[in-house]
């Protein structure tokens, strides 16, 4: 039995009659197709490739969960808006998986570097030789204002040379004076004790002032009378207080004179001192011709008197005047102290050559000195 083209009919066809080898390659088209007919177990492993699935076809409820792996997401595919918040958790991120580039400008504030993490390596210049001394050193320019404090300066550091002025010595040379002290710029609460007031009360006694503290310059002019003194008898008429170095105490002395003069006498008067202690060396070596007259003395004198005060720090020094060193150096004025910081006076002749100039030699001890012309002899 033959049959012609288009002659079999669908009334025709027994159900279940048209097999997989009935059907021709291609011969099933979109059209012949039942919509949903195609299920999940009629796909073939494979066979939906990418350019199966339409546009913005696959939404999220049809992934599997688990089911986006690493490979699967393409580069610079997650976005910041693909991110929910806090989602990014430390476990999620691959070990240096964050790179310069993956920071925003300004992310990584102080408190984001751990202590010591920021190592030479990582800094984008040279810095400093970390060992010491830091070569090259630290120079002005480097330090920012006010930024070496009192504690980054090692005790005894600043030397003399650091300063930009000549710092003083101790003892202060000289010391340091009242006008030198502004008024009122000593407060008590610039002192490390409790300071007394005045009248003190009780007043002080012997026992708080200290050996040999009251010198001649801490005694007021003029206070001292015969009383004070620790002397071995009273004055008489006419005598002064001389020092007994034997018992260490005074002893009234009539004042000695001086030896009768040879010619003629002529006084002189005065109203201020000839030579006073900044004029004179005084090493203990003998200056010849040191004491130059010839401004006061006349041409022609044969003799001078002086008349010699001073005061020296210590006991049993002396202060020496000589008419020369050739035919008169006998011819000596010598000015003994015997207390310490108290006047020695006494009046001296002495011969003088024609250039009225004489010899001296004095210790350095006596910081007071008063030699004066009270005459001369013709």
């Amino acid at each position: 039995m033959s049959l012609q083209p288009n002659e079999v009919k669908t009334e025709h066809i027994a159900t279940g009659a048209v097999t997989t080898p009935k059907i021709a390659d291609d011969a099933v088209t979109t059209v012949k197709i039942k919509d949903s007919a195609i299920k999940t177990e009629k796909l073939a492993t494979g066979a939906i490739t990418i350019s199966k699935i339409g546009e913005a076809q696959i939404t999220g409820s049809k992934l599997r969960d688990g089911a986006v792996r690493t490979e699967k997401i393409a580069a610079g595919a997650v976005t910041t808006s693909k991110i929910g918040e806090l989602q990014v958790t430390t476990s999620r991120i691959q070990d240096k998986g964050i790179t310069a580039e993956k920071l925003a400008r300004g992310a990584v504030t102080t408190e984001k570097i751990a202590n010591g993490a920021v190592t030479p390596a990582k800094l984008s210049f040279t810095p400093p030789s970390v060992a010491r001394p830091i070569t090259p050193p630290v120079t002005s320019s480097e330090l920012g204002a006010g930024s070496v404090t009192t504690e980054k300066i090692a005790d005894a550091a600043v030397t003399p040379a650091k300063l930009s002025f000549t710092p003083v010595t101790r003892p202060l040379v000289p010391p340091i004076v009242t006008t030198e002290i502004t008024d009122a710029n000593v407060t008590p609460a610039k002192l490390s004790f409790t300071p007394a007031t005045r009248p003190l009360v009780p007043p002080i006694v012997t026992t708080e002032i200290a050996d040999e503290s009251v010198t001649g310059d801490k005694i007021k002019t003029g206070v001292l009378n015969p009383d004070h003194l620790n002397a071995i008898d009273a004055p008489a008429d006419g005598e002064v207080p001389t020092y007994f170095a034997g018992q260490g105490r005074f002893e009234w002395k009539p004042v000695e004179a001086p030896p009768p003069p040879v010619g003629l006498f002529v006084p002189r008067r005065m109203t201020t001192d000839d030579f006073v202690q900044e004029y004179f060396t005084r090493d203990n070596a003998w200056h010849n011709d040191g004491l130059d007259l010839s401004g006061i003395v006349p041409a022609g004198a044969t003799a001078v008197r002086l008349n010699i005060w001073a005061v020296a720090g210590e006991i049993g020094f002396d202060l020496d005047i000589r008419t020369n060193d050739t035919d008169a150096s006998n011819n000596i004025a010598k000015l003994v102290n015997k207390a310490e910081s108290l006047y020695e006076t006494g009046q001296f002749v002495l011969p003088i050559d024609a250039d009225r100039k004489l010899d001296y030699k004095i210790y350095a001890t006596f910081y007071v000195i008063k030699v004066n012309v009270v005459g001369w002899y013709i």
